[in-house]
């Protein structure tokens, strides 16, 4: 049963650097990459991908960088994060969820950028675990 197909979470977490559809696109893409990328995802495998922006990001929906990357048959949803004083500024999350034969602990969840403040424990682990190679991705 190690290698039947589950679907799993895989959350990331980036910054942008300004309100601009431009910087909330860019990141976006940079982020999702990542993520493909450290777990070995073929964009067939993902179910889904729910996005959150903190209330200061509203330029542009961070689906649109999706699509713009070929992720035409993925579900796709965004919202607003709340606003707590004192959280970060200008950050954009996502929570994917992907058909996989990973178990949750081979998880890589990604976290760039001033987001890398928010799971420093992640950051130290997918840093500290070998490089995937993006071919035929």
């Amino acid at each position: 049963m190690s290698n039947a197909i589950r679907c799993r979470g895989i959350r990331g977490a980036t910054t942008v650097e300004a309100d601009s559809r431009e910087a909330i696109i860019a990141a976006t893409i940079e982020m999702l990459n990542a993520i493909v990328e450290a777990n070995e995802v073929e964009v067939g495998e993902i179910a889904s991908a729910f996005f959150t922006t903190t209330p200061d990001l509203t330029a542009e929906f961070p689906a649109l960088a999706a699509r713009q990357i070929g992720w035409t048959g993925v579900a796709l949803m965004g919202a607003q994060e709340m606003a707590v004083p004192g959280s970060l500024q200008r950050c954009l999350r996502v929570l994917m969820h992907v058909n996989t034969a990973k178990r949750a602990d081979e998880i890589r969840h990604i976290y760039l950028r001033g987001a890398k403040a928010l799971r420093p424990d992640l950051v130290a682990a997918a840093e500290a675990a070998p490089a995937k190679t993006s071919a035929g991705r």
